[in-house]
């Protein structure tokens, strides 16, 4: 992709408007005439992050402050297309006429610094990957999927445990059922009228019992039901906007043709669901209805066989409230077991989910690794790069420390020992299965606050924590005598001749530098930025703005801008080729000190036998 051209409306570069040029793009100009507002404000347009969050911060603020009320315009190139893509102070995000692949952006300050956040040089590194955009959007899909089953299999296990409590009830009724037989069996002996009212008594109960079954099952139903109708929408309608008037003919007009059919069918379907709530309603009072009937009969046979023996009533009663029960734990007992077969399905559906996110994950990794490896061939072995597995547990340790706030636990400690140790999917696992040993393993607690922590994260989000990535760890060395330094432990300096060649590895994807020349001298430009700078493929693109004549001059510069300023707005004094007049006007005049600087420069070197 290439910056074919850069458009700005308003603000301190207002009215710039200039075609550039595939290969080295050199902006130069005097300290206040806008070089890094120029590249800044193409950051903004583009809406390239910054390596850091404070970086991202910094340019966006420089952006907004000197683009005021205005918009900048860049038209791009890429694999056939061109782009137009444009934003404002008022958008959130750029507005592009089609999808782009974002470039590499690196203010002054990213230089020196970008090496020494983890972030930075995992982002520097991904660069090398290639295009990440349709993994990224397969791996949201997964984690999306994760969290959805989470909560799903949360749902399905609260409902287990409700049933759980509700059949613990089980072993009592039994045994309240076997003392209440032998009282049963002794009034069915006293008379035959009493034996057979009796046996018609059980035979209502055992119909009663069934008709309260039914009506729960039914009550269940219509519950799923209107859960079901409440997920879809109340209405069912999408609000949306007509078009405006005096901007021609609706564009949208096929599309809202469409957004209504589906208003149709959504509309149908709530209409269907709402009228199987009412039938359900209905049909749960017809069978309450018959319930109460053989309720009644049931209690006019109690009466009678009250009547032929004192307090055989309130034994009959209570043997039938005793089955009743039974048969309502029994059909719980069913219904328990389907939960668990929807339970079951919902966790390998799950751990597929999981299973499949972790292969994506992986394959990032071995990607970077294998450009870690193609990199230290190139640039090693000054340069060395490595790539550790899952190590920036960071993100993972402060999802764990939301979760986990309010506890009454004191996780600070706890936290620091357990994120590094153990993988999210592990945690949920744990969790899930009330796994104390492994938590109390890998955390170096006690099995009791291990305990205590799985409590506190039943009720956390679960789906969250276990989709959270733990980054891989990437480390930038440079050999300083006859050992390795890690980029922490050097110089300013030497951190940007880390970074520089390494950004410039990048040779297929365009890359803007403001002012890489800060901290190096002119040696390491001449032997190795120049050199990467002329080994890049003609059809690529770089955006350097500069002071040092040696980086348009050395490096055969393909277009050159020369800014200047009023004090109050930047512009283009001269652009073209590096040999046309103006330019070299500019280069001589501004980077050289003027002609006759660089003439007596010339003569020194030559005087001392250096020409």
């Amino acid at each position: 992709m290439i910056v074919e051209r850069i458009q700005i409306e308003e603000g301190f570069l207002n009215g710039f408007d200039v075609w550039l040029r595939p290969g080295l793009n050199v902006v130069i100009g005097a300290r206040g005439t806008g070089k890094t507002t120029l590249i800044e404000l193409i950051r903004f347009c583009l809406g390239v992050e910054g390596y850091t969050p404070e970086a991202t911060k910094r340019s966006r603020e420089h952006a907004l402050s000197v683009l005021g009320s205005g918009q900048v315009t860049l038209t791009l190139y890429e694999d056939g297309r061109r782009i137009s893509v444009s934003r404002s102070a008022n958008d959130p995000a750029p507005r592009a006429s089609g999808p782009f692949l974002v470039p590499i952006v690196l203010s002054q300050t990213e230089i020196e610094t970008v090496g020494l956040q983890s972030g930075g040089r995992l982002r520097l590194l991904d660069g090398f990957i290639g295009d990440q955009r349709s993994a990224l959007s397969t791996e949201a899909e997964a984690v999306a999927s994760v969290r959805s089953l989470t909560s799903e299999a949360n749902t399905i296990r609260a409902d287990i445990d409700q049933l759980d409590q509700q059949l613990a009830e089980m072993p009592s009724i039994l045994e309240q059922i076997n003392q209440v037989a032998p009282q049963e069996e002794q009034l069915a002996a006293l008379s035959a009228d009493t034996s057979a009212k009796s046996a018609q008594l059980a035979v209502l109960s055992n119909t009663i019992a069934l008709k309260g079954v039914a009506t729960e099952a039914i009550q269940r139903f219509g519950n799923e039901v209107a859960r079901w109708r409440s997920s879809l929408g109340g209405s069912g309608e999408m609000s949306y906007e007509a078009w405006p008037a005096n901007t021609g003919g609706d564009p949208l007009g096929e599309l809202r043709t469409r957004v209504g059919k589906a208003h149709d069918h959504l509309r149908y379907a709530l209409q269907e669901l709402s009228a199987v709530e009412a039938e359900t309603v209905t049909l749960g009072s017809h069978v309450a209805l018959e319930k109460m009937s053989f309720e009644d009969q049931a209690r006019n046979l109690r009466r009678e066989i009250e009547a032929l023996q004192t307090g055989a009533g309130e034994i009959v009663r209570r043997g039938q409230l005793l089955r009743e029960r039974k048969a309502h734990l029994e059909s719980l007992m069913a219904v328990r077991q389907s939960r668990i077969a929807s339970f079951q399905a919902v966790i390998a559906r799950r751990d597929q989910a999981l299973d499949s996110l972790e292969a994506m994950r992986s394959a990032r990794f071995e990607a970077r690794r294998g450009a870690a490896a193609r990199l230290n061939l190139v640039l090693g072995p000054r340069i060395r790069i490595g790539v550790m597995r899952g190590g920036q547990s960071e993100a993972f340790a402060s999802i764990l420390t939301e979760a986990l706030r309010g506890s009454g636990l004191r996780y600070s400690d706890l936290i620091a020992a357990l994120a590094p140790r153990i993988s999210p999917r592990e945690l949920l696992e744990a969790v899930d299965n009330h796994d104390f040993e492994l938590i109390a393993a890998r955390g170096s607690m006690t099995m009791d606050r291990a305990a205590k922590v799985v409590v506190a994260l039943k009720d956390a989000d679960l789906g969250g924590i276990a989709t959270v990535p733990v980054e891989d760890y990437v480390t930038f060395s440079l050999m300083d005598g006859p050992d390795y330094k890690d980029i922490a432990e050097l110089s300013t300096g030497q951190r940007c001749t880390v970074i520089l060649p390494l950004v410039l590895r990048h040779m297929e994807r365009l890359l803007i530098v403001d002012q890489p020349e800060d901290h190096i001298d002119n040696a390491f430009i001449a032997e190795t930025l120049i050199k990467s700078i002329l080994a890049r493929p003609v059809n690529g693109q770089l955006l350097f703005s500069t002071h040092n004549a040696n980086i348009p001059v050395l490096g055969l510069a393909d277009f050159v801008v020369h800014l200047g300023s009023d004090g109050r707005r930047g512009f283009p004094i001269a652009y073209g080729a590096l040999t046309d007049a103006p330019v070299v006007h500019a280069i001589t005049s501004v980077m050289e000190g003027g002609a006759a600087a660089f003439r007596q420069r010339a003569h020194f070197y030559g005087t001392q036998g250096l020409a």
